[in-house]
């Protein structure tokens, strides 16, 4: 009897390294003594090229919201499966308006730009990279640098603020106190003033002018072409050292909390990365993360009641090279294989999703 159940417990420990082995990706629980705190983890092997990572909005809208589930399930198609995702920024989630903070990049595209805290990036071949980024918007007309732009997909109430709006914002725009040149197709096609209710067109983009600066739409003429240049600067990871991955390159990012570890060192340091905010550089609470491992594996994690610094620590033993937060408390949530790992407390404004490519032999 003895041996009969040495046999089965063999054949199903074979059978569950074997799934261990050839699986890209896996879902468990992992306690970690020196903080006494347990992390829910999913871990990726996305040197799978047929994983890839997307960032996902609520009701692909800049400013919505909507649960992690849905927006991981819209994310399946006829060609590939969901394998699961995190919530990604903060976002102001308690004034109506669910505009996000963070950096947002799709298909290479910028779509929302968030100057502080850190960014995950994704190239094509799905290398990683996490740093403080800082975007700047060059704008010009008939191929000269005539303008600077403040944000992207953002309204600002500064008197100064030049915002450019582009068909991902979803929503109408106003230019009252304001001045907006309307972009289609690379060329000027109308300039507006002191109107609400504008749309951006499928191919095109909006500048607004707010009051201090519309002057400079006197630079501007109907029918003149009009560009823009997103100019990336990583703060820690060196962009001429051949072999670190480029934010030239990237083309899935999604920007969110403070950094836990750069490089294979920590980090975490809210005040140095522009948070000031208790809940969020000292206090515990639900903490959810991102990071990835020497071997450029993706993990996705969720701690509850930890702090920074234990969180920070987590990472380490998990020897990432690189991790940061996302948002926490009520927006911590993990999903995985069609469930909740932890559950959100809140719809959250966007999210990173991870699909599989569906192959059929």
């Amino acid at each position: 009897m003895k041996k009969i159940f040495l046999i089965i417990f063999m054949i199903v420990s074979l059978s569950v390294m074997q799934v261990c082995a050839f699986s890209p990706y896996v879902s468990y629980n992992q306690y970690f003594k020196s903080v006494n705190k347990t992390a829910k983890i999913v871990l990726i092997d996305i040197n799978n090229h047929t994983i890839k990572p997307k960032v996902a909005r609520a009701h692909e809208k800049i400013a919505s919201a909507d649960s992690l589930k849905h927006m991981a399930d819209i994310k399946k198609t006829a060609t590939n499966r969901v394998i699961g995702g995190i919530n990604g920024t903060y976002f102001s989630a308690y004034d109506g308006s669910n505009l996000p903070y963070g950096t947002l990049i799709e298909d290479g595209k910028v779509v929302h730009i968030g100057n502080y805290g850190s960014v995950i990036g994704f190239t094509a071949d799905n290398k990683m990279i996490i740093d403080n980024l800082n975007i700047t918007i060059d704008g010009y007309v008939n191929n000269e640098k005539k303008f600077y732009a403040w944000g992207l997909n953002h309204p600002r109430n500064e008197k100064d603020a030049i915002v450019i709006y582009t068909h991902e914002y979803n929503a109408p725009i106003s230019s009252k106190v304001s001045k907006a040149v309307m972009i289609e197709d690379g060329v000027v096609k109308n300039i507006v003033e002191n109107q609400d209710n504008l749309w951006v067109s499928q191919n095109g983009f909006i500048i607004v002018f707010n009051e201090e600066v519309k002057y400079l739409v006197e630079r501007f003429r109907i029918k003149d072409k009009v560009s823009y240049q997103c100019n990336f600067e990583s703060k820690n990871i060196d962009q001429s050292v051949d072999n670190n991955v480029k934010r030239k390159d990237v083309k899935c990012a999604i920007g969110a909390g403070l950094s836990l570890i750069i490089d294979g060192k920590i980090t975490a340091n809210g005040s140095q990365e522009g948070f000031w905010e208790s809940k969020i550089n000292t206090s515990r609470a639900q903490r959810s993360f991102i990071g990835y491992t020497y071997e450029n594996k993706l993990v996705m994690g969720t701690v509850s009641n930890a702090n920074l610094k234990e969180l920070s620590q987590i990472c380490k033993e998990m020897n990432l090279k690189g991790a940061m937060c996302m948002d926490g408390g009520a927006s911590s949530s993990l999903y995985y294989q069609g469930k909740y790992i932890t559950s959100p407390g809140r719809n959250i404004n966007n999210a990173l999703v991870l699909t599989e490519e569906i192959i059929n032999y």
